[in-house]
């Protein structure tokens, strides 16, 4: 937990720096995918419902193009049954989103990149094992509402290939509609 930690000290004194905005998140979403089969038997088609909230920090690339980097802590909880075993999962991830972005007008931006976060629980996290980490094709489109607040749709599509263990919790799609929040833009 202190190397997270750390990581995240890092990421937020290196883009406070060079930044042209500092934004406050938040998602909420529905994450979703088929059905998946566990100790060979199958269950139901694996959703949850979830919450993404972090801070992100854009930097103006080109007129129109940025680049934008993040922290955000996620939290999904799922509802799933398998043989008629009915049961609840809950979890949550660190993710690291990194994207390129383009202004398509002074209200609309687009950005696509990928998305990094834990796998499994900090605790169970061994660097000689795989699947310790998952890697997600992120898309995000904001609405710019005004000065104090932007609209997001964000999804996330896994491209990693993980064991259904690992995504019973955490399903390998979503959706998410969100706010955001300008804490600091600096005007160069």
């Amino acid at each position: 937990m202190r190397k997270i930690y750390f990581l995240a000290l890092i990421l937020f004194a290196f883009n406070s720096y060079a930044q042209h905005q500092f934004n406050a998140e938040l998602n909420l979403g529905y994450s979703f995918q088929e059905k998946t089969e566990i100790n060979n038997q199958d269950t139901n088609s694996v959703d949850a419902l979830g919450v993404r909230l972090g801070l992100n920090y854009q930097q103006v690339i080109l007129k129109q193009a940025y680049f934008e980097v993040g922290t955000f802590l996620k939290y999904n909880r799922s509802g799933n049954g398998i043989e008629g075993l009915d049961f609840t999962a809950d979890n949550l991830k660190f993710q690291v989103p990194l994207y390129f972005g383009y202004n398509i007008n002074e209200k609309l931006k687009v950005s696509a990149g990928v998305g990094i976060e834990n796998n499994k629980d900090f605790s169970d996290i061994d660097f000689k094992r795989k699947e310790n980490l998952r890697y997600d094709f992120l898309t995000k489109f904001v609405y710019d509402y005004g000065q104090k607040m932007k609209f997001s749709l964000y999804t996330h599509w896994s491209l990693s290939k993980t064991s259904d263990i690992y995504t019973i919790s955490s399903p390998k799609n979503g959706i998410y509609l969100g706010v955001i929040y300008p804490l600091i833009k600096n005007k160069k």
